[in-house]
C-alpha cells in the first residue's frame, strides 16, 4: 500500500445526532417490539436524494424496491435467515429505532416492494434496511396498517383480484365481472375489461371526509362502455345531487382526465393535457371546501375554486373502482389501475409530487447504498470534491462504519480511473487506524488545469477491505451559465439557460448543482427545477428550461435567479443568471380602446360573464381600423381588465377584415361601471393558445356551440362537438353564421354527452322558424335523450308551425311542460332560455321570464338513446324535424339568474347600446426625433 506524505486534512465526527433528535426517534420506535439490531448480520443504507423539496414530510410512506445485487457485501434473498423475510427490518439513522413497514409483494427471483413509514422525510434523511437474523418473526406493524397512520382512510395496492385495504380500516374491495391480475407500476395491478368488470367497496363511511385526497395510477386501454367518458373511480351514485360524491373520469374520445366533487351540484374539473392509450399516469385530486385541485404526474394541472361541503347522502354510497354503475349507465373503465389511496386530508403539492416520483421513478428518488456485513468497514465518497480551483481541490469522504475492528482509510486520486486496483493509482493519502466514524477531507495541490481527475476512498480492518461504491470525478476547469432567452407568460413560452464546460473535459458526465431564487414562485409561476443538471459525456453543454405555468399570476413580470453551487468543477463566470418571465408591457402596443357596459342596468354583479364584443371599422381619425393590426390573423388582439395589466380570457368567434368581427371576452365582474380595454398593434405577437380560449367558458358551461360551422364545434374544454346529418347549411345568424336546417333530413347530433346531463340546468339558444318541418303540429328544435315513455325525453324545446306556440319540456319520468303562446312568427328570431332545478322550471323569452312551473324531481337521463339532437326528436319514424335556423346554443350545469339571462339577451340583441366603444387611443412609441431645418 502507498502512503501519502502530506497530512492536510480535516476530520469531523458525526455531531449531528443531537440528544433531542435521539429522543424523537425513540418516540417513533415501536417500543412494544424492542429488538437488539446489533445481532443482524447485514444492513444497507437508504437515502432519498430525489427529494428536493424544502418541506419536511411527516410519517410519509416511502416505497422501497429490493432486488439482488453483488455490490458491497451483496443483497441476496438467501441471506435472509428467517425465511422468507421474517428477519427484514427498517431502522432510523440511529440504527436503533424501528420503523413501521409493510411488504406489499416479495419475489425471491425478482423485485420485492416494501412500504416504510418515514417519521420525517427530508433530502438528508437516511434509514437502514436490516436482515440476516435467525428465529425471528415480523413485527405487528407489517400487517396492522401502522404504515398508513397519517390520515390514510383506504389504501389498495391492487395486487389481488379482490383488492385488499392495507390501512387500519380494512375496507376491502370485491371484484365483479372478470377482473384480472396483471403487472402494475408497483408489483401487481388490477385490469378491467371495460365491459363487465369493476371493484366495489361497501361499508365505506371512513371515505366520507370533507377534506380529501384521492390518488392512483391508471393506464387506459380502450373506450370502455362509453367513449365520451367512463369513471375510473366513483364514491356514491344517484340521479341528481351531482350524481356522485367524488370521482375521477377518463374520456377516450378526448384522451383527457377529469374529476368531479359534488356539494349537491357537480363541480367539474378537466385536465386538457392529452393521455395516450397504454400510457401509465399518476392522477391525484385534493379538495377542501372551496378548492378542487387536479394533479398529473406530480404537477398541479388545474384548480377550481368552487364548492362547499361534499354531499354524501346518496342511496348507494359504495365506492366503485372502474365504474359509475347507476342503472344501466355503467360507464365502465377499460384499463389497469394500481395503488389507489384515499386520505381524509388535502395533501400538499409537495406530498403529491413526492408520491409520484417515489413510485414512478424510484431509481431516481431513492439511493440504495451497498449492502454491508456488520463486520465490514464502510466508506463513501458520494459527496464529491469541493473548493476546486485550476490547480487544487479538496477530496471528501465519509467513514460510515468501522465494523468490528480498528479501521484505516485511504483516498486515491489520479488523472485516470483505476477502480479498485490500488497499485494502478499514482497518488494516495492514508489516515492510519484507528479512525472514528465521520467525515474525512484531504486537500491536494499541484494539479494541472483543464484536466479530469478521479478519486476513490478505501477502508480496511482485520476483517475486510471495502472500497467506496464508485469513483468520483472532478474537473480543474470552468463551468458557467449563459442565458439564451427569457420566458413569457403570454403563450407559455419557456426561457432557456445553458450550463457549459470546456471542450477539453468532456470525456465524463458531470453533475452541476445550482440554487434557485427570484421573485417568481416555483410550482405556481413556473415548473419547479431540480437544482442539479448533468452535462452528458461527450457534450459541452446542457439546457435548463424555465417553463411558465397555467396557474401563474401574469399581472407583472417576474424573474428566476439561478446560481451555480460550488462542486466538482471551477465555478466560472457568469455563475449567476437571471431569467425574466415577461408579462407583456401593453404600453408598447400601438392602439387601445376602452369598452364599458353602460347598458347593464341590473343590480346583480355577474361573475366570469362571457361578454360579446363586436368590432368594425369606423371612419373617424380615432376610429377602429383593421389595418392597425401588425401581426397576422389578429394575433395581436388582447383584452385587459381596468388595471390595463390583467389579461382577460377571450375567444374570437369570427374575424372579417371587411366587416364585423365577433369576440367573446370573459369579464371577471360585470356591473354598470365595469371597464375593460382592447389592445392591438404589436408586431411579432403570438396568438394565445387554444386552451386559454376555452377558459372563456369555464363558468359552469357544459357546452357552447356558436353554430358557425356545419359540424358545430363546442368551444368549451369538453369538446363535445356536433355532427351534421343531412344537408345542414351555413346561413345568416344573429351573430355571424348559424346552422340552417331544411326541416326534412338535416339535423345535428351530439353523442356520448354525459356532460349534458346536469342536476341543475340552463339551456339557451337563438332560433328562427322558417316552415312547418316534418310535423306542422310540433317539431323539436332541441331534444336530449329519447324513448317511449319516461316523459319521452330528458329536456327539449318544441315549436308548432300551426299554432306558433313554443313548448318547453323537462322530464323526471313524467313530462313537465310550459308553453309560450305569445306567438312566434315565421322568420322571427327568438332568444329562448330554459332553467331547471328540481321543483322549479322557468322559461325566458328575449331576456324576460314568461312562464314558471314549481314542481318536479330530478331530470331522468337513463334513456336508451341519450344523444342530444339539434333540430330533431329522432325516435323511429317520429323525427319531428325543425325547419329553420339555430344560433348560439349553450348548456350550463347551473341555474342562471334572471339578471344573467337578461344581460345575455341585451348583450347580443342590442350590442351597440349594451356596450360602449370609446375612441381608439394611439400610444406613443419611444424613439428618436429628428428636426430638419
Amino acid at each position: 500500500m502507498k502512503f501519502g506524505s502530506d497530512v492536510k486534512l480535516s476530520k469531523t465526527t458525526d455531531r449531528h445526532k443531537s440528544f433531542v433528535a435521539a429522543l424523537v426517534m425513540l418516540f417513533v420506535a415501536t417500543i412494544a417490539f424492542a429488538e437488539d439490531f446489533s445481532d443482524w448480520q447485514k444492513s444497507m443504507a437508504i437515502s432519498f436524494p430525489g427529494y428536493t423539496e424544502d418541506e419536511t414530510l411527516y410519517n410519509f410512506p416511502v416505497l422501497i424496491v429490493l432486488e439482488e445485487t453483488d455490490a458491497g457485501s451483496g443483497f441476496h434473498y438467501s441471506d435472509f435467515l428467517s425465511p422468507p423475510y421474517e428477519d427484514l427490518r427498517f431502522v432510523a439513522s440511529d440504527k436503533v429505532s424501528l420503523l413501521d413497514f409493510e411488504v406489499e409483494s416479495w419475489d425471491d427471483e425478482g423485485k420485492s416492494y416494501v412500504w416504510v413509514k418515514i417519521p420525517e422525510l427530508t433530502s438528508s434523511t437516511t434509514i437502514y434496511a436490516l436482515w440476516g437474523k435467525e428465529d425471528v418473526v415480523l413485527p405487528s406493524c407489517a400487517a396492522d396498517g401502522s404504515v398508513w397512520s397519517e390520515n390514510f382512510e383506504g389504501v389498495w395496492h391492487m395486487n389481488q383480484v379482490d383488492a385488499q385495504d392495507s390501512s387500519a380500516n380494512k375496507i376491502h374491495a370485491v371484484a365483479y365481472g372478470g377482473v384480472v391480475a396483471t403487472d402494475g407500476i408497483v408489483g401487481g395491478a388490477d385490469e378491467l375489461n371495460g365491459s363487465t368488470s369493476y371493484l366495489n367497496v361497501t361499508d365505506c363511511e371512513p371515505l366520507e371526509s370533507q377534506e380529501l385526497t384521492v390518488s392512483l395510477w391508471l393506464k387506459p386501454e380502450g373506450p370502455g362502455t362509453h367513449p365520451d367518458r367512463v369513471w375510473v373511480l366513483t364514491k356514491g351514485r344517484a340521479q341528481g345531487n351531482g350524481d356522485l360524491s367524488y370521482g375521477i373520469a377518463y374520456s377516450h374520445n378526448l384522451k383527457q382526465i377529469s374529476a368531479r366533487i359534488s356539494d349537491g351540484t357537480a363541480q367539474n374539473i378537466l385536465d386538457p393535457s392529452p393521455v395516450s392509450v397504454g400510457e401509465w399516469i399518476h392522477v391525484a385530486i385534493s379538495y377542501v371546501p372551496g378548492e378542487l385541485r387536479l394533479y398529473r404526474d406530480g404537477e398541479l394541472h388545474v384548480t377550481l375554486r368552487e364548492g362547499s361541503n361534499i354531499y354524501y347522502d346518496h342511496a348507494d354510497p359504495d365506492l366503485h373502482i372502474g365504474d359509475w354503475g347507476y342503472g344501466n349507465t355503467t360507464r365502465r373503465f377499460e384499463g389497469v389501475i394500481d395503488e389507489l389511496q384515499i386520505s381524509s386530508v388535502a395533501r400538499s403539492a409537495k406530498w403529491i409530487r413526492t408520491c409520484w416520483k417515489n413510485q414512478g421513478v424510484n431509481g431516481e428518488f431513492v439511493s440504495y447504498g451497498s449492502p454491508v456485513h456488520k463486520a465490514d468497514p464502510i466508506v463513501s465518497n458520494d459527496y464529491g470534491a469541493s473548493s476546486v480551483t485550476y490547480d487544487s481541490a479538496i477530496l471528501n469522504g465519509t467513514l460510515v462504519s468501522t465494523g468490528e475492528y480498528e479501521t484505516a482509510v485511504t483516498v486515491f486520486w489520479d488523472d485516470h480511473d483505476a477502480g479498485t486496483d490500488e497499485d494502478a493509482w499514482n497518488n494516495c493519502h492514508t489516515w492510519d487506524a484507528p479512525q472514528q466514524e465521520g467525515d474525512l477531507s484531504h486537500e491536494i495541490t499541484g494539479l494541472d488545469s483543464d484536466q479530469i481527475y478521479y478519486y476513490r476512498f478505501k477502508s480496511e480492518n482485520l476483517k475486510a477491505e471495502f472500497w467506496s461504491e464508485s469513483t468520483s470525478v472532478f474537473v480543474t476547469s470552468d463551468v458557467w451559465m449563459e442565458k439564451i432567452s427569457d420566458a413569457h407568460f403570454l403563450g407559455f413560452v419557456p426561457g432557456e439557460v445553458i450550463v457549459c464546460r470546456q471542450g477539453t473535459v468532456t470525456d465524463v458526465a458531470l453533475d452541476v448543482r445550482y440554487s434557485v431564487g427570484g421573485t417568481a414562485v416555483p410550482g405556481q409561476d413556473y415548473a419547479e427545477l431540480p437544482g442539479v443538471v448533468t452535462i452528458p459525456a461527450g457534450q459541452t453543454q446542457v439546457s435548463i428550461s424555465i417553463q411558465p405555468l397555467l396557474t401563474a399570476d401574469e399581472s407583472s413580470s417576474k424573474n428566476v435567479r439561478l446560481e451555480l453551487v460550488s462542486g466538482a468543477y471551477v465555478k466560472g463566470d457568469p455563475s449567476i443568471i437571471e431569467v425574466k418571465i415577461v408579462a407583456e408591457n401593453y404600453n408598447t402596443w400601438a392602439k387601445s380602446m376602452a369598452i364599458t357596459f353602460s347598458g347593464y342596468t341590473q343590480t346583480e354583479t355577474l361573475y366570469d360573464f362571457p361578454a360579446l364584443v363586436v368590432l368594425e371599422e369606423t371612419g373617424s381619425y380615432s376610429g377602429f381600423r383593421y389595418s392597425d393590426f401588425l401581426s397576422p390573423s389578429c394575433a395581436d388582439l388582447r383584452f385587459l381588465a381596468d388595471d390595463k395589466a390583467t389579461l382577460l380570457d377571450f375567444e374570437v368567434e369570427s374575424w372579417d377584415d371587411e366587416g364585423k368581427s365577433y369576440v367573446w371576452v370573459k369579464v371577471p365582474e360585470l356591473t354598470s361601471s365595469t371597464t375593460i380595454y382592447a389592445f392591438w398593434g404589436k408586431e411579432g405577437a403570438v396568438e394565445p393558445s387554444s386552451e386559454l380560449k376555452k377558459l372563456v367558458w369555464n363558468n359552469n358551461y357544459a357546452a357552447v356551440w356558436h353554430m358557425n360551422q356545419v359540424n358545430a364545434l363546442d368551444s368549451t374544454v369538453h369538446g363535445i362537438h356536433a355532427l351534421a346529418v343531412g344537408p345542414v347549411v351555413e346561413g345568416e345568424g344573429i351573430i355571424n353564421g348559424a346552422n340552417d336546417l331544411d326541416g326534412n333530413t338535416a339535423i345535428l347530433n351530439v353523442t356520448n354527452c354525459e356532460e349534458l346531463e346536469p342536476y341543475a340546468l340552463t339551456f339557451s339558444m337563438w332560433f328562427q322558424p322558417k316552415g312547418p318541418g316534418t310535423h306542422a303540429d310540433r317539431a323539436w328544435v332541441l331534444t336530449k335523450g329519447r324513448a317511449a315513455g319516461q316523459g319521452d325525453l330528458s329536456y327539449g324545446l318544441g315549436y308548432s308551425h300551426n299554432t306558433k306556440v313554443l313548448t318547453i319540456r323537462v322530464s323526471d319520468k313524467t313530462s313537465l311542460e310550459l308553453s309560450d303562446s305569445s306567438g312566434i312568427e315565421t322568420g322571427e328570431w327568438v332568444y329562448a332560455v330554459v332553467s331547471y332545478t328540481p321543483g322549479d322550471l322557468r322559461y325566458y323569452r328575449d331576456g324576460v321570464m314568461l312562464a314558471r312551473l314549481q314542481t318536479g324531481g330530478a331530470i331522468y337521463y337513463d334513456h336508451a338513446d341519450p344523444d342530444l339532437h339539434i333540430g330533431d326528436y329522432g325516435r323511429a319514424t317520429f323525427t319531428r324535424r325543425f325547419q329553420g335556423a339555430v344560433d348560439e346554443l349553450r348548456i350550463s350545469s347551473v341555474v342562471r339568474s334572471a339578471d344573467w339571462i337578461w344581460a345575455k339577451y341585451q348583450n347580443i340583441a342590442n350590442n351597440a347600446s349594451f356596450c360602449s366603444y370609446d375612441n381608439v387611443v394611439t400610444h406613443q412609441v419611444s424613439g428618436s426625433i429628428y428636426v430638419f431645418r
